[in-house]
């Protein structure tokens, strides 16, 4: 996700860009690199430092270098690490730059043909022994089905190709596959030379080298870049159009015809939020070291539940929980669940990409629709500046078409029904439900897109039971008021609107709370707050985007009585200002005695547990989520359940992190980016 405070900044620039919108024009991609044999490499590539390869070579006559630059590895005991980058051109002479390039390279370079064969013996190493059964492989982006036939015999094939009668019984993900490439690396290498360490499979697929570095018990797999020559030189001109078109006539002319009470209502409550929040300085109060670890009993979650009742409007209600972290779990979980579809599918995300996994999950809900209703409902500013309608800015497959606006696109030759949330006042609806047949959702932070499918680290739950009829009225809610009777339609299914929990009712499940952020309400906020405050033993918080100094407060309060307060953020963020408001954070927290983790890349989930109260799904700790923006959360306290995100999620994520245990140098400036990052 692109943060508020980016599409804010594009938008004040958009009537700037209108003027150059007249030479822009994207170009088709082509690949320099895609003709390289590899005995042409051998003094033309440096790799320096675990994090940097360059690559030179002929171009017009004159040398031209592609750099590629990704991570280091920032902590936790695992055995191996894998990385993605994209190669960028950087034509410029060798007078005029630092070159690494230099004689003598230590690169083994070997050929696609070396490649496939590791492809294959990894393959051999995870292929089922059993007939009629098979396993996912996720590699270089492509999903990968092994699988023995009804004969036994051993099949390779696209997940599209499997047979039906096939059963997928495991999923293997990048990170799995990337083990098994370093492990049989390392025994032809110890078998044949030994000083042989580090090697650039030249691939010629859509991944254009695959860089091996045994010392480093790392794999990088390098993208193709788009050529320099034909990348836009500014926003293309129809975009443009549309982003006003979006603010200023749907946003404000539109809206206030379509949903005045709206307009009124997030206009009075967006502003005073504003005025509220910059008005928030005071400090916690707390200075010297903090006091040792509280080592008693955690709070008494059965009263806190009834406190929650009293509370908040929302109930409890039934239902299972099953997490699903990072798009190698989730999107195949998602894709099965809609192909099974009997009914009907209504997907409400923030942003649905148009880059081409986004696309290919757009596929599949087209040709369900044929047999099921499919709606979909997006944000109109979130899905068109968040990597939505923009072209895609990595390499893209061989013939892959971008396709402009993904509205249309899923409505053109389908049955699909699209809606989009207008954006009064620049409010955002930012959750993420995905019901299927009104018996199972998918709830938590993850968009459509490339990133949330191989890139970012997010996490989703999917819920079974009563719950989903909860949501499932959520959701006509939101697609009433995104119609064109706006607020008429969306009261309407307010007052005469039922849940349906019965037609989901099951024999066991645990206590599920949905939490909501909305206009005039902030539950997702009041019941976090309140859980700091009545937390003894431990906080555990995972989030991207951490600006709200009342739950810093709260925090560090916690841990001035003895609480066992941990925060994960992301080691980079995909927003400089939000990076540079979590570093301020940060060394508020470690000053506090608060053990703060930096993940390695980015982190895109938002959780939380309050000594065994779990709180998670679309919500980031900003002002947006927490006090405008519509929102969803789940939460419930099922110690079965809550112990099992604990040690899938955040002590794996502590392992893998590196902790801060010194506050970050930080200049004058920061704050003021700080001061503008609080407003978002």
């Amino acid at each position: 996700m692109r943060t508020h405070c980016y599409l804010l900044q594009t938008i004040a620039c958009l009537l700037a860009a209108l003027l150059l919108a007249g030479c822009a024009s994207s170009g088709p991609r082509t690949r320099y690199l895609e003709e390289i044999e590899p005995g042409s490499l051998t003094n033309l590539i440096a790799y320096r430092g675990g994090t940097n390869l360059e690559i030179r070579y002929p171009f017009h006559g004159r040398d031209a270098y592609a750099v590629a630059n990704w991570p280091a590895e920032t902590g936790g005991d695992s055995d191996f690490q894998y990385r993605y980058a994209v190669l960028g051109f950087d034509k410029q002479p060798r007078a005029t730059r630092k070159s690494v390039v230099k004689k003598g390279n230590r690169l083994t370079i070997r050929d696609a043909k070396q490649w496939q064969m590791l492809v294959d013996g990894v393959f051999d190493g995870l292929m089922p022994k059993d007939a009629g059964h098979g396993v996912l492989v996720l590699v270089q982006g492509q999903e990968i089905a092994l699988y023995r036939d009804l004969a036994g015999a051993p099949r390779v094939v696209r997940l599209e190709q499997k047979p039906a009668d096939i059963l997928i019984a495991h999923a293997f993900g990048q990170a799995d596959f990337s083990r098994e490439a370093i492990a049989l690396l390392d025994k032809s290498a110890n078998r044949l030379d030994p000083s042989q360490t580090q090697f650039l499979f030249v691939t010629q697929r859509d991944t254009a080298f695959v860089l091996v570095d045994l010392h480093e018990r790392l794999i990088v797999f390098l993208s193709y870049p788009i050529d320099p020559d034909t990348q836009p030189s500014g926003l293309p001109g129809w975009f443009t159009l549309r982003a006003l078109n979006s603010v200023v006539i749907r946003g404000f002319i539109v809206g206030t015809i379509k949903n005045p009470c709206t307009m009124i209502s997030r206009g009075l409550w967006h502003i005073g939020t504003s005025g509220v929040r910059a008005l928030d300085l005071a400090s916690a109060g707390e200075t010297g070291p903090p006091p040792p670890l509280y080592t008693g009993p955690g709070m008494d979650l059965a009263a806190w539940e009834k406190h929650l009742d009293k509370m908040l409007e929302d109930r409890r209600y039934r239902g299972r929980v099953d997490f699903l972290i990072d798009g190698e779990q989730f999107f195949p979980a998602l894709i099965k669940s809609v192909e099974n579809a009997a009914r009907s599918v209504d997907i409400l995300v923030y942003i649905f990409g148009s880059d081409d996994y986004a696309v290919t999950i757009a596929d599949v809900l087209k040709h369900r629709s044929k047999a099921a209703r499919v709606r979909v409902l997006l944000d109109e500013m979130g899905s068109m500046f968040g990597d939505g309608d923009l072209p895609p800015q990595s390499a893209v497959p061989p013939g892959f078409k971008h396709p402009g606006d993904i509205k249309s696109y899923l409505k053109s030759g389908s049955q699909v029904e699209v809606r989009t949330s207008a954006n009064p006042w620049l409010t955002f609806d930012h959750r993420k439900c995905i019901i299927i047949d009104g018996k199972q959702a998918y709830v938590g932070g993850m968009n459509i897109g490339w990133k949330y499918r191989y890139e970012w680290h997010d996490l989703m739950v999917r819920l079974t039971g009563p719950v989903v009829g909860r949501l499932e009225k959520d959701y006509g809610e939101a697609w009433a008021h995104a119609g064109i009777l706006g607020d008429l339609a969306y009261a309407w299914v307010c007052l005469f609107g039922r849940t349906h929990p019965r037609q989901n009712e099951i024999a066991d499940g645990i206590e599920i709370r949905p939490l909501r952020t909305a206009t005039w309400e902030t539950e997702i906020y009041r019941a976090q707050l309140e859980a700091i405050r009545q937390a003894k033993g431990y906080i555990y918080i995972e989030n991207a985007y951490f600006t709200d100094d009342a739950i810093l407060r709260e925090l560090i309060r916690a841990r001035w009585r003895g609480v066992d307060v941990r925060v994960v953020l992301p080691a980079k963020n995909d927003s400089g200002v939000m990076q540079t408001s979590n570093l301020i954070m940060a060394n508020e927290m470690v000053s506090h005695g608060i053990r703060v983790y930096a993940y390695p890349g980015m982190t895109h989930v938002k959780a939380a547990i309050y000594d065994g109260w779990a709180c998670l799904g679309s919500a980031n700790m900003d002002k947006m989520s927490l006090r405008v923006s519509q929102e969803l959360d789940v939460a419930f306290s099922d110690s079965t359940t809550v112990n099992r995100l604990k040690k899938d999620l955040f002590e794996a994520d502590f392992r893998r992190a590196r902790e801060i245990h010194e506050p970050v140098p930080m200049s004058w400036m920061d704050s003021f980016v700080k001061a503008f990052a609080d407003q978002f």
